[in-house]
């Protein structure tokens, strides 16, 4: 459930990065959503694989280098969905850029305040450990 939440969030990110980002264009939610999950598997494989290659961009400027790359995969996204006629357009790479920028937070602070964190540790009594000699 966790997961379907992450990409409706990052969808209504893309919605108000749509509205506030000049450059973006959007049609129906649904294309957002899969214009969401694109993104995601576009993050997965060629942004880890730029951020492998940008490795001393990115130490030299503290991280700040992803950025351009989250632009850049963002660019790559609405690249891609319009060729797979999808209704999501992104103009250039400060669109994309600032996009990115603007669907990422978005999504971030709608994913801490609805998905609840689990991580706690689990309560009872501490495990037994044998010693043996």
């Amino acid at each position: 459930m966790s997961l379907v939440l992450r990409f409706v969030f990052s969808a209504i990110g893309l919605l108000v990065a749509c509205s506030f980002v000049p450059g973006l264009g959007h049609g129906s939610f649904l294309d957002l959503l899969i214009v969401a999950v694109i993104l995601a598997a576009l993050n997965t494989t060629v942004g880890s694989f730029l951020k492998v290659i940008a490795i001393v961009p990115m130490a030299c400027s503290f991280g700040c280098f992803s950025l351009v790359i989250n632009g850049l995969v963002f660019w790559l996204a609405g690249t891609l969905s319009a060729k797979l006629g999808l209704t999501f357009t992104v103009s250039g790479f400060w669109a994309g850029f600032f996009g990115a920028l603007v669907a990422s937070v978005v999504a971030s602070v709608l994913g801490a305040i609805f998905i609840p964190k689990d991580r706690q540790r689990p309560q009872g009594p501490a495990p037994s450990i044998k010693v043996v000699n």
